[in-house]
């Protein structure tokens, strides 16, 4: 009887707690260059690009449910994993990544020289990512150059641990916890028979905002969901001034964090489809960058839920349709530059899992101000009410990459 033997790429462990918070004023107000810092590639554009098919995709397999993950986390995976493809099974994880033909080692570079600034040049807000490969070396020869490439460029760890000790999982699985300030347990049920190696990424990011929003603002409001029922959330409120835009039937907020190197954009449709895929088609790199072009910075009347999200798929089906085939087959999967299997034939991926969490809310660090916000007014400014299903991109300005991206269809999920 053949056995199959199998690499799991749980990459994606993205986690994603914030306390957007209300903080010391400040006269913040974003530029929004679109450009890429350093010697970064084209690595913003294809963070950009794989991450509205992969957003899509998540939509159309969960209608009419939030949606939340980390085009950056996948993204850094994949590029990972990378380094263990060849052949055509790599050609097709280029060509999901939008980056056909390119050279891997390039990919490595530009994507250490990204992890940079956001990481270590991103001023106020705190982001950390973590990578580890663990491997059980009774089961799988792993080459020298796989796992140099991971330590030159993503400072990743490798771990070997023996899979059929009990005891591995609950390592494998602290480690995410520890990686992830405690907010993700785990993301291993078990490890099988077959299961040699697990390629993880965790991600973290917390931040202030630029102006916070004043609880007492604060107040129960209706939602509408796309099926046109609704429900009763907590909205925070602010008039003030904003980054903002309408154009061809969509309206922008972009919220900058504390020092404006990242910002939280809120995008909505003018009309109210009952699938919320009539309008998110329409959304791409071109479009939304084309938003971003035409921000005007001016006062508004702004008004959106609390969120408290947490979103948890698997992802080979949406990769599938993406075009990257090969490497979920077992027949065809080709990853000679990672090794070989020493208990049976074949490796190929088995699993692709991704976690996220998202909380905003008006509160900051212990002893922060918040920013008054009034509403008696003796001009009415333009009002812009998040009160049905949107979108949310959590992004870094200067490069415009995206860490986080979300469609919100219920708040109170």
């Amino acid at each position: 009887m053949k056995t199959t033997l199998t690499l799991s790429l749980i990459a994606i462990i993205s986690f994603f707690l914030v306390a957007f918070s209300s903080c010391e004023k400040s006269s913040d107000i974003v530029d929004n260059p679109i450009g890429q810092p350093g010697e970064v590639g084209n690595t913003a554009e294809m963070n950009q690009q794989f991450g509205w098919d992969l957003f899509k995709e998540l939509v159309r397999e969960n209608p009419e449910e939030n949606v939340l993950y980390s085009p950056w986390s996948v993204q850094t995976a994949m590029n990972m994993a990378l380094n263990a493809a060849g052949g055509n099974t790599l050609d097709e994880m280029l060509e999901v990544l939008h980056c056909s033909q390119c050279p891997v080692e390039e990919i490595n570079a530009a994507q250490a020289e990204m992890r940079k600034w956001l990481e270590e040049k991103s001023g106020h807000p705190s982001i950390t990512s973590a990578n580890a490969f663990f491997y059980d070396d009774a089961r799988i020869y792993v080459k020298e150059d796989f796992l140099t490439s991971l330590k030159k460029h993503y400072n990743a760890t490798d771990r070997i641990y023996q899979f059929g000790d009990p005891a591995t999982l609950d390592k494998i699985n602290n480690w995410v916890m520890q990686n992830t300030n405690d907010k993700i347990e785990k993301i291993l049920e078990k490890i099988e028979d077959e299961d040699l190696a697990f390629l993880i990424n965790a991600l973290h990011f917390k931040a202030d905002w630029s102006n916070g929003f004043d609880e007492n603002a604060t107040h129960d409001a209706n939602f509408a969901l796309s099926d046109r029922t609704t429900v009763r959330v907590p909205f925070m409120n602010a008039d003030r001034n904003f980054n903002h835009v309408r154009q061809n039937g969509l309206s922008m907020v972009d919220i900058p964090f504390r020092d404006s190197t990242f910002s939280l954009s809120l995008i909505l449709s003018d009309d109210h489809p009952s699938d919320a895929m009539d309008w998110i088609d329409q959304l791409d790199m071109t479009t939304v960058n084309a938003l971003y072009d035409n921000l005007d910075y001016g006062r508004i009347m702004l008004s959106f839920p609390r969120l408290d999200l947490e979103f948890d798929t698997d992802l080979p089906d949406a990769m599938k349709k993406l075009g990257m085939v090969d490497a979920f087959s077992e027949f065809q999967a080709n990853f000679e530059p990672l090794g070989h299997a020493l208990i049976g034939p074949v490796i190929y991926i088995n699993q692709m899992k991704h976690k996220a969490v998202l909380k905003v809310d008006e509160k900051g660090a212990e002893g922060a101000a918040v920013t008054s916000i009034g509403f008696g007014t003796t001009s009415l400014p333009p009002q812009f009410t998040y009160n049905k299903p949107f979108v949310l991109i959590l992004r870094h300005v200067p490069s415009n990459t995206y860490l986080f991206q979300g469609l919100v269809e219920n708040p109170s999920s």
